[in-house]
């Protein structure tokens, strides 16, 4: 004798328990991605150290030009260039992770791609804000110290994730990661049909990469202003004391006075040469990274069947 079916809150209970369950049950990433998140973020974090030194000296320093910047970071040597680099080494290994393979692990189990984003943002920040942090002022000290001045700040304790300018730091992580996780398939597309309109067939691999490398340009874009307010809020001391209400008056501060153009009447005439310098460096730092780190996972991707097998063998 079959049961009668089950109505009311109790269906509706085990329904909404099965579709929970479902939604959890998602594969958790391969192998190759995490290996790319773990050594191949480290490598590419400390390899573009002097280009996100110099961003830090930049967002003190709104008349110096780009290649100024950049040969102030190798002023104290070559070495110098890499000042503060390698305290963000062991924390970019969990931070790449949470970038790859944790990624594509909350875009299965949210079903969104935006909600994975924002999510991946906070634990990046939450991860990477302290040694960003230190490795920024390290920076920034050092430069003091070669200009003989004496406005060094207090160096920031790695370990704690949260401080002055942490909720810019976490929305500079979601725009700059919007672009290889959001953009880039677009991205792809459209080359894929500029290459059809002129009779060419762009090859698969070279149409990843260029699409992850502008959809990474444009978030570099999107996201400079806030880096360079990040790099500013963590290397000024008065913003560093500064209370809650403070902060937003600074922080509007400092974005006007960076990248807008008043008359002596106070009337916006335009947009600040600084502007499109920082915007050329962030893309310089942001871009190239993130591209190279897409790359890093593409080939552990393809790569890992071939390593597999001939440690089988």
């Amino acid at each position: 004798m079959s049961s009668a079916p089950v109505h009311g809150p109790d269906a509706k209970s085990r329904s909404f328990l099965g579709r929970s369950w479902r939604r959890i049950s998602v594969k958790l990433p391969e192998t190759p991605l995490i290996l790319a998140g773990a050594l191949g973020g480290p490598f590419g974090i400390f390899i573009f150290t002097p280009l996100r030194n110099a961003l830090t000296l930049a967002s003190q320093n709104s008349d110096e030009a780009a290649l100024e910047l950049y040969m102030d970071v190798f002023a104290g040597g070559f070495i110098g260039g890499w000042t503060g680099g390698l305290a963000c080494v062991p924390p970019s290994c969990p931070q790449f992770i949470v970038m790859g393979p944790l990624f594509h692990f909350l875009k299965e189990l949210l079903n969104s791609v935006l909600l994975a984003v924002i999510c991946s943002a906070v634990a990046e920040s939450c991860i990477s804000y302290g040694s960003q942090t230190l490795n920024a002022q390290m920076a920034f000290n050092a430069d003091q110290d070669l200009a003989g001045l004496n406005n060094q700040v207090e160096l920031w304790n790695p370990f704690v994730p949260v401080g002055p300018g942490s909720s810019i730091h976490v929305l500079r992580n979601f725009v700059a990661l919007s672009g290889l996780r959001v953009f880039s398939a677009p991205c792809q597309a459209g080359l894929a049909r500029a290459a059809k309109l002129c009779g060419l067939q762009l090859p698969k691999g070279p149409q990843q990469f260029f699409g992850d490398f502008i959809a990474s340009m444009g978030a570099a874009i999107l996201s400079a202003p806030l880096n360079q307010l990040y790099n500013f809020a963590v290397t000024s001391k008065t913003f560093m004391g500064a209370g809650f209400l403070e902060k937003v008056t600074l922080s509007r501060a400092y974005l006007a006075e960076t990248y807008l153009v008043f008359d002596e009447g106070n009337y916006l005439e335009g947009i600040s040469p600084t502007l499109g310098r920082d915007l050329f460096m962030r893309c310089a730092y942001i871009a190239n990274l993130y591209a190279l780190f897409g790359l890093i996972e593409r080939l552990a991707v393809a790569l890992w069947p071939y390593l597999k097998s001939r440690s089988t063998t």
